[in-house]
């Protein structure tokens, strides 16, 4: 049986695909690249996932905002890396894309968990 955190880290891996996946589609029009960023988000979106369910466990869920601070960068870097290797873009454009991608990808996932978890307000 598989657990409630395995679940969304599979779907939190599914939406990064289908939306890093369509916009560099639409950037570049290049199917290669669609399948880069299948490469790059393998690499880093389930390293970023559980070192942050790490990090609210570890340290309390107070420690989320600030490890994703920390992360996100290193994630834009390596993914970077990976496209200016891959792709030749030079690391300028490379850490452009990685930017767009995943300023993107987190905005849906944002929105998704906004609208699945609503905020709960008590007056």
């Amino acid at each position: 049986m598989r657990s409630p955190a395995f679940s969304v880290f599979l779907w939190s891996l599914l939406l990064t695909f289908i939306i890093e996946g369509l916009a560099v589609l639409v950037i570049y029009r290049r199917k290669e690249y669609v399948y880069y960023s299948v490469l790059c988000n393998l690499l880093t979106n389930p390293a970023l996932n559980l070192l942050l369910a790490v990090s609210v466990r570890v340290l309390g869920g107070s420690a989320y905002y600030p490890a994703l601070v920390v992360l996100e960068p290193a994630v834009v870097l390596v993914e970077a890396a990976v496209y200016d290797y891959i792709c030749g873009f030079g690391m300028r454009k490379s850490v452009t894309l990685s930017v767009i991608l995943n300023v993107l990808s987190f905005t849906a996932g944002a929105v998704i968990n906004v609208a699945v978890h609503p905020i709960v307000r008590t007056y």
